[in-house]
């Protein structure tokens, strides 16, 4: 009876540390005609980064990917829902966007510029326009805060939830006027929602997972060429070539790594933004 009391509680550890790799990969280059969004290059990130999941533990079968028009508002969301739907408690769940991003009239009076940060699906437009247009496929960072309390209530404690936004809020949005196209993801203007004193509610936005942003809020996200003549997003390209094995760096040091390797390419000022429960910051990306 007691060897068996032994066995049963080995197979009880074993379980409760088992974890699966849970990833969604969003990428986004192609804007529909008319959206007001130039062409980047998101949709050219989903295979590197894929790559780099895959060396670093995760299953093919539970990466699930959206690029150009199949990543709009509702797709995200779903697929979102669906990931939240099969983590459990020690799961890693990374979620990576690559794309437009544009600040908009923050409404419930939690950020203290008046401005929420969004990333742009591919049915968002860059402009309000009243009766056609007025925000409401932009998934803003309050949308993410609420998911993402609840998929970390999921995961636990010992669950990993990784958050990467290779794309900026203030670019030009436009491509620069060097001899090479200089593609840049976001865009300096705002999306204003007139009249918005009267729908302020008050609230805060905790965060409770690790977060990485290609660059600070005031910087610019420019693209990256290699050498085979492919643009890629900044932060994307850095991940992707990561030769260190992530199962084996704190989160501090793969910060750390990703800045310098980003210092080295970049031809223009940019600093990685990041956030997370301090604690975990000594833990293991993966």
């Amino acid at each position: 009876m007691r060897r068996f009391a032994s066995i049963f509680l080995i197979l009880i550890s074993i379980s409760t540390l088992a974890q699966d790799k849970y990833a969604l990969l969003i990428g986004i280059g192609k804007y529909p005609d008319g959206s007001g969004w130039n062409t980047i290059h998101g949709d050219n990130d989903i295979p590197i980064i894929e790559s780099f999941l895959i060396n670093n533990g995760f299953s093919s079968d539970n990466i699930e990917e959206l690029s150009n028009s199949s990543a709009t508002k509702v797709a995200i969301m779903e697929s979102l829902e669906k990931l939240r739907m099969k983590a459990t408690r020690g799961d890693v769940v990374y979620i990576h966007f690559s794309g437009h991003g544009q600040q908009i009239t923050d409404l419930n009076g939690d950020e203290k510029d008046g401005y929420d940060e969004a990333c742009i699906p591919y049915d968002a437009k860059k402009r309000f326009k009243k009766g056609e247009y007025e925000g409401e496929n932009h998934i803003i960072d309050d949308d993410l805060n609420n998911y993402l309390n609840g998929l970390r209530s999921k995961v636990g404690p010992f669950g990993k939830i990784v958050v990467i936004a290779d794309s900026c809020h203030s670019g030009s949005g436009t491509r620069g006027s060097s001899d090479d196209d200089d593609f840049i993801r976001g865009t300096s203007e705002a999306f204003v929602i007139p009249e918005k004193a009267s729908n302020i509610i008050k609230k805060d936005s905790p965060v409770h997972w690790l977060f990485v942003a290609a660059c600070k809020s005031y910087q610019t996200n420019h693209e990256l060429k290699s050498d085979d003549g492919i643009y890629y997003g900044s932060l994307s390209y850095i991940i992707s070539n990561t030769e260190r094995s992530i199962n084996e760096t704190s989160y501090s040091d793969v910060v750390k790594i990703w800045q310098n390797e980003l210092n080295g390419v970049s031809y223009y000022p940019q600093t990685l933004d990041n956030e997370g429960r301090p604690s975990n910051k000594s833990n293991q990306l993966f």
